[in-house]
């Protein structure tokens, strides 16, 4: 990731700024909170900003104090200023504070997470806002246990997980006994430690000498020890603040590997297994654990169920027990909504997030172009993030997104959404060309200056049309499908800025610009994104309205369906 070292400056001199000190005005309650708002405004800039300029490419096991309101675990004086590093394994827990706008304090750390990786690789974390994260002891994660025996004299296969297809590992000899600390969700398999670590056995095939339902419900796959011996700060527990004075610095743990490698990461008893991925983590003791898919694909598992979660997907796990950070099984896969992880310094991550935006209301219109007086394609979903391909601006200047939106791509003012990710790196493009149909004939009398005015029938307000279209005429290299041909129906026709919005049978409005007195056209994709229509649209009368209009089908791009419509007004 290449550091922009200038806008550092900028910006920790802008910080510098707001917090030089100096006699200050009497402000009332309403400029309080402008002035707060501003606060928080300027801190989520140069908190993240001092923080990328302290602390470089970090080591794996490495820990880097990105803002001074952060402590260490066993302390040290050495970790005091911005920039100073300590060994990951050393520390027993590392602690972030929240923002504090007045001081312009956001407790920021970054650390290099072994995580299990091979030699050299490890997953960038950022610990931020009022945080800790804690290495687990041995004695936090002890299990119950009982004695589980291989009764018959005939060797049980013993696998590495709960099920035939997990490989066999290892075998209990007849008339062995072995240590059980763990049974999956539904009590037919068993965990044992063996010589050569855990491992599942079918509980068919043993005795057991007490209850089995007090062992602790394990992921079928779930093999490890259970104790902190690997990486340090694999095994952690994570315990996040739920408010903030500033709206735009939040609190939680940061999560990314960029490597094909897979990490493995245990939170709250929830094992965490990703590559190529980012995640947010959030955990309010004895609420839940909330973990965010910013990218790529993470798996939960925790108390025998695992979640799979793709890029723009969250799952919450219950939490509770003594400390209110034990974990229980995870609750359904579903949406969540950018604006939930905008509090999050992303910056601070190696890798950059793709540009994604959101709309918060159901009103946001997708056009075929930038600008007002394109063709309407649908709306947005509200809250559903939307990729962003490039920008570009409309005819007065104002830029807007090209996006992602499957079968074509559709263009969203950038003001109508919530961008997030390196939206700031998005590439400007070339908007695509305003194209029109084409008249079949002369609109206008060629007649000199002195002919008459030439009426305006279309509507100046929303009017309601009985349409009756033509039979399909089909031209070019048509397969011999059948004709496409449209029953009669209603459209409604209103004015809008330099043309008029025409609904018919389509599930979302066109767009038709005024090119004639009386004349609309539209050219372009149609709605449902299977091809390209075209619409030449005259109103002959105030009454009454004729169109041409072609389809050509992304299927058949060399067959062309053309259909004469007249229609009449309702009212």
């Amino acid at each position: 990731m290449q550091r922009t070292t200038w806008i550092f400056g900028i910006l920790l001199m802008f910080a510098l700024a707001l917090a030089a000190s100096g006699p200050r005005p009497t402000i009332t309650h309403a400029q309080e909170g402008e002035q707060s708002a501003e606060q928080c405004a300027a801190l989520t800039v140069a908190a993240p900003a001092t923080a990328a300029s302290a602390c470089g490419d970090l080591a794996p096991g490495e820990v880097c104090l990105g803002s001074p309101n952060a402590q260490a675990q066993p302390g040290d004086d050495a970790f005091a200023e911005p920039g100073a590093t300590l060994d990951l394994s050393a520390l027993d827990a590392i602690s972030t504070e929240a923002a504090d706008p007045a001081a312009g304090t956001w407790g920021v750390v970054a650390v290099a997470f072994p995580a299990n990786l091979p030699e050299g690789e490890a997953v960038s974390g950022v610990l931020f806002g009022e945080a800790t994260l804690a290495r687990v002891s041995t004695a936090a994660v002890e299990r119950p246990t009982l004695t589980v025996s291989n009764p018959t004299a005939t060797e049980a296969n013993l696998r590495g997980g709960a099920g035939t297809h997990y490989p066999v590992v290892g075998v209990l000899a007849g008339g062995a006994s072995a240590v059980a600390d763990g049974r999956n969700q539904a009590s037919d398999w068993i965990r044992i430690q063996t010589e050569n670590g855990p491992a599942w056995v079918f509980a068919r095939l043993v005795t057991w000498d007490g209850d089995l339902s007090t062992l602790d419900v394990l992921a079928p796959d779930d093999v490890s020890g259970g104790e902190d011996t690997g990486a340090p700060f694999s095994n952690v527990t994570l315990a996040t603040g739920s408010d903030s004075v500033c709206a735009g610095a939040g609190s939680g743990l940061l999560l990314q590997l960029e490597s094909e490698s897979e990490a493995e990461i245990r939170v709250n008893g929830a094992t965490l297994r990703f590559t190529q991925a980012t995640v947010l983590l959030q955990a309010e003791p004895g609420a839940a654990l909330d973990v965010r898919a910013l990218d790529g694909e993470v798996t939960v598992s925790a108390q025998g169920r695992s979640v799979a979660l793709s890029a723009g997907e969250q799952v919450s796990v219950p939490l509770g027990g003594e400390d209110g950070l034990a974990a229980s099984a995870p609750g359904q896969a579903q949406a969540f909504v950018l604006a939930e992880a905008s509090s999050a310094p992303i910056g601070l991550l190696p890798g950059a997030l793709a540009c994604q935006v959101s709309a918060t209301t159901s009103n946001v219109t997708l056009r075929v172009g930038p600008g007002e007086t394109r063709g309407a394609l649908a709306n947005m979903r509200p809250n559903e993030p939307y990729r962003v391909l490039g920008w570009a601006a409309d005819a007065e200047g104002a830029p807007w997104y090209e996006l992602d939106t499957g079968a074509q791509t559709s263009w969203v003012r950038q003001d109508a959404v919530e961008p997030f990710g390196a939206c700031d790196a998005v590439a400007q493009v070339e908007a695509p060309p305003l194209v029109f149909a084409a008249p079949s004939e002369p609109l206008i009398s060629e007649a000199g200056e002195d002919a008459l005015p030439v009426s305006d029938f279309s509507p100046a307000a929303n009017t309601v049309w009985q349409m009756y279209p033509g039979t399909d005429q089909m031209s070019g290299e048509c397969s011999g499908a059948p004709a496409i041909n449209f029953c009669d129906h209603l459209a409604a026709i209103s004015p809008a800025t330099g043309g008029i919005m025409w609904k018919g049978m389509e599930a979302s409005p066109y767009y038709l610009q005024r090119i004639q007195p009386n004349v609309y056209a539209y050219s372009g994709p149609n709605v449902l994104g299977t091809g390209r229509i075209s619409m030449t649209l005259r109103f002959t009368s105030e009454n009454a309205v004729t169109m041409t209009q072609t389809l050509t089908l992304n299927s058949e791009p060399n067959c062309t369906h053309t259909y004469y419509y007249t229609g009449e007004k309702n009212w």
